[in-house]
């Protein structure tokens, strides 16, 4: 199964893979912290709450009853009876409310007990009704609709919760950014949020603040600043800190990346690199596939072992197939390759903000790179994609190797777990179609319309005749004719493109490219060729 060479490494990776675990994830020994960049199973999850691959997920799909997710090792906040009491600082990336769900919010909560009631309407958020039942809590919530009979202030806004859902203090969802002024923010709205909690347990002095994950910085201001006491609860014994939240009838999801807690010192930070980034879509397409938390696995301590020799074998399996398959695929295209961390930087975590646009393909986000801050567009192939790793190889291929000035400029590309992207020149002029059809864009003169079509042409041509071998391109079109700061026409978009040597028929038999730019021959004998390509150019408005 194994090369021999890797034989005599395997207890190691043995004890390499649970050290990486721990360090990656979980309570810090000894010094009542805990961090947790994604999620593992030491945590005790109950009601709707489960584990998504790397994500923890409170409450997944048709609701009406809640989830819970506490550290499963209790939190001491005082170490002798009538001795201090501990501060706290904590902080936690969060994701709720996708479109397709409408759903409650959800609450960070430190409690007397991890055994919640898992029968909470939507609109309590999983939380205890009152203190009544001897359940002391203490919560910040994240709500998303309106409850008058609980004094909501509105459907978006973060509250104070003191064994009550009735909150102490509470304010709409927003920031104060760097000159004070305040900017809302959706809780429900997709994006990942990060939310810090901290509080002095000498002054009652307790802050909370937030803002979305992308900007990276705690904000100066705090959302909510005011003085309580918790002494109460925190002077109880064990406290368990975790999330709560509850659904409706409807479905709901809410969703936490990662998570820090410090008594008596500040949070450490988050590895904003190692959290989970990734879309609706797969985050729904992944819950399909989960076992509830009490069936997870995991929990049977006497399959634990065998569970991870198998994982680690198929994850060395894997290891040694995408090395030998990186490296094939760096001679083949002879391009730089970037890590995932830099490009997520470069978009500020693929935020909308940096968006150019979208298609089959995937999504396109301009960026700066951190190293050289050169601006790039970088496009992010969708799994669902219609330009699978078969269309991404042959770009890389192409566009690795020819260099034009009115090609577009492939600069490099990144595969990361089912990730595949490709870094181009930004173009900031975009594509030539918003100029053809979109009515807001400054109309083209004919001097600049023969300009690019020279331009493209050009292009076409090196492609056609000039280059080692003949490049069919196979997609022409306004919008794959990219327009640079001096609005000369560049080509691009190469994953259909095959290769052939000069004097050889090409051999694809396949009929690909965009309806209303096909040439007659190539619908009828699918026969892609120099002169397909010449049609399709003609096309062009």
């Amino acid at each position: 199964m194994f090369p021999v060479s890797w034989h005599p490494y395997l207890p190691v990776l043995f004890f390499l893979c649970l050290a990486d675990h721990l360090h990656t994830s979980g309570v810090i020994a000894g010094t009542n912290e805990l961090v947790y960049n994604g999620f593992s199973a030491d945590l005790k999850l109950d009601g709707k709450a489960l584990w998504i691959d790397d994500l923890l997920s409170v409450t997944n799909g048709p609701g009406g009853t809640s989830g819970h997710a506490f550290c499963r090792y209790p939190l001491s906040f005082q170490d002798n009876p009538g001795g201090a009491i501990s501060s706290f600082s904590t902080t936690f990336v969060f994701v709720m409310g996708f479109k397709q769900y409408k759903g409650n919010g959800m609450a960070f909560i430190l409690s007397s007990t991890s055994d919640l009631p898992d029968d909470s309407p939507g609109e309590y958020l999983g939380l205890p009704h009152s203190n009544l039942d001897g359940h002391a809590f203490f919560a910040v919530e994240f709500d998303t609709v309106l409850n008058p009979e609980i004094g909501d202030i509105d459907d978006n806004h973060v509250g104070i919760d003191v064994n009550s859902l009735a909150s102490v203090e509470s304010q709409t969802a927003g920031f104060y950014n760097f000159y004070g002024e305040f900017q809302t923010v959706v809780l429900r709205s997709s994006e990942r949020i990060q939310a810090w909690v901290d509080y002095d347990s000498k002054s009652y002095q307790l802050n909370v603040t937030l803002a979305p994950c992308h900007s990276f910085i705690k904000p100066q201001l705090p959302l909510l600043s005011t003085t309580v006491n918790l002494s109460s609860l925190l002077s109880l014994g064990p406290v368990y800190a975790g999330f709560s939240a509850s659904s409706r009838k409807v479905s709901s999801s809410h969703y936490v990346l990662g998570w820090s807690l410090k008594l008596d010192g500040v949070a450490g930070p988050l590895d904003y690199s190692v959290l989970p980034f990734v879309t609706e879509d797969e985050l729904q397409h992944r819950a399909k596939f989960q076992l509830p938390s009490h069936m997870n696995i995991l929990g049977a301590p006497s399959i634990v072992p065998a569970v991870i020799l198998i994982v680690l074998a198929i994850l060395i399996c894997r290891r040694l197939r995408k090395a030998k398959e990186d490296d094939e695929w760096e001679i083949k295209s002879g391009m730089m390759s970037f890590t995932y961390k830099e490009l997520v930087t470069a978009t500020e975590g693929f935020s909308n903000c940096t968006l150019l646009g979208k298609g089959g393909f995937g999504r396109v986000y301009k960026g700066v790179l951190p190293t050289t801050t050169q601006h790039v567009a970088i496009k992010r192939v969708s799994p669902e994609s219609k330009q699978g790793k078969k269309e991404f190889m042959a770009e890389i291929a192409i566009l690795g190797h020819v260099r034009h000035r009115n090609l577009v400029q492939l600069l490099g590309y990144c595969r990361y777990k089912q990730e595949l992207l490709l870094v181009y020149d930004y173009m900031p002029n975009g594509s030539l179609d918003r100029y053809l059809y979109d009515k807001t864009t400054p109309t083209l003169d004919w001097a600049q319309r023969l300009r690019i079509i020279k331009g493209v042409a050009s292009g076409l041509y090196y492609l056609h005749e000039d280059w080692e071998q003949v490049i069919i391109h196979r997609d022409i079109k306004a919008s794959n004719v990219l327009l640079d700061d001096d609005m000369n026409g560049r080509l691009g978009d190469f994953g259909l493109a095959r290769l052939h040597d000069h004097g050889v028929d090409a051999h694809t038999t396949h009929v690909a490219g965009t309806w209303g730019y096909i040439a007659p021959e190539l619908a009828r004998l699918g026969k892609a060729t120099k002169a397909t390509d010449v049609f399709h150019l003609e096309c062009l408005p």
